[in-house]
């Protein structure tokens, strides 16, 4: 029988399969159907810095006829704070205690900002791993490509001297060089990088000729930027590719791992169908491996990455017709 265990950060898995961070890993409850249903790891939701800080502006703005002393705001501000943060904290401790698999702790930040102050908080709290999850939308023309990538690195940087835990980071595609930002960020001793993001999609509602969002689930045609990246870039960096968005089967999962992904995070399909999705596609994997005289997932991680392929080149191909072309004569 095939043996879907494998690590990811360092951390001991029982599959591949990890629950990103979402409205299903918000709760005590919604993290205990989590591991029931099978899964290798969670990710705590993200707590926002954002968010915090909004939330305590708030507050003191309803709190402004009481605050008549200078230092009154600031203590307001910091106790709201606090009780965001310890309410987190009070979910992380409680699912450590009742949980078996690993639990990673998720913080979306800024460049700078209050949560490497309390990031240790968080590790005090035991969790196993911390997970950044960083996106800037570079719509300031007056900042340049190296200028947004020198954020990211400074953050992580900032954070490993913080985190002794092993550190990831969530992160999105758009860079002008995304192979040499990878590089970079394996020198900044991060342990892995989640690829990537899926983030919030504006649209225009043209009925009601309002601002408003498009469809927040990913589909299934959705995995071949992270596939891409992932292959090529597996084989050429010390830390975990840990793979997300548009996975949705166990075909796909198997697929991610080929392309030499340590893991990958499920999200939408989850959202969509239902915790069941995850025995349906451990259950998919098993099989395939069993088919394939696999025993365990180290005997095919990474089989198909750009440099352990006859043709590396194809993983880099761009053009559809050249595709297209390339299909027709196999």
């Amino acid at each position: 029988m095939a043996d879907l265990s494998t690590k990811y950060l360092g951390l001991d898995l029982k599959n591949p399969i990890i629950v990103g961070s979402s409205p299903l890993t918000a709760s005590l409850d919604s993290l205990k159907k989590c591991e029931d249903a099978g899964v290798g790891a969670v990710v705590l939701k993200s707590i926002f810095e954002e968010q915090i800080e909004g939330d305590s502006d708030a507050l003191v703005d309803e709190a402004q006829d009481f605050l008549v002393h200078a230092d009154a705001y600031g203590f307001m501000k910091g106790s709201s704070m606090e009780r965001a943060i310890d309410e987190h904290l009070t979910l992380l401790e409680d699912a450590k205690k009742a949980l078996d698999i690993p639990v990673i702790a998720s913080i979306n930040c800024r460049e700078s900002g209050s949560w490497i102050e309390y990031i240790n908080r968080f590790v005090a709290c035991g969790a196993d791993a911390i997970e950044l999850n960083h996106y800037i939308v570079a719509a300031d023309i007056a900042v340049d490509g190296p200028a947004i990538e020198k954020n990211y690195l400074s953050l992580v940087k900032a954070a490993r001297k913080k985190v002794k835990v092993p550190l990831s980071l969530k992160m999105g595609s758009s860079f002008s060089s995304l192979a040499n930002l990878l590089y970079k960020l394996d020198q900044q001793s991060i342990d892995g990088v989640v690829l990537f993001n899926r983030f919030f999609s504006p649209d225009i509602d043209t009925k009601t000729l309002q601002f408003g969002s498009a469809h927040m689930f990913s589909t299934k045609d959705e995995y071949a930027q992270s596939l891409r990246w992932t292959a090529l870039m597996s084989e050429e960096l010390r830390y975990d590719i840990c793979a997300a968005t548009g996975i949705h089967s166990g075909d796909t999962v198997i697929k991610q791992l080929l392309a030499g992904a340590k893991a990958v995070q499920l999200c939408s399909v989850l959202m969509k169908h239902g915790l069941s999705s995850v025995s349906k596609m451990t259950g998919e994997v098993s099989s395939w491996m069993d088919a394939h005289d696999f025993t365990r997932i180290e005997d095919f991680n990474g089989q198909l990455a750009q440099e352990r392929i006859a043709d590396p080149s194809k993983w880099e191909r761009t053009q559809y017709m050249r595709s297209l072309m390339g299909a027709k004569k196999d």
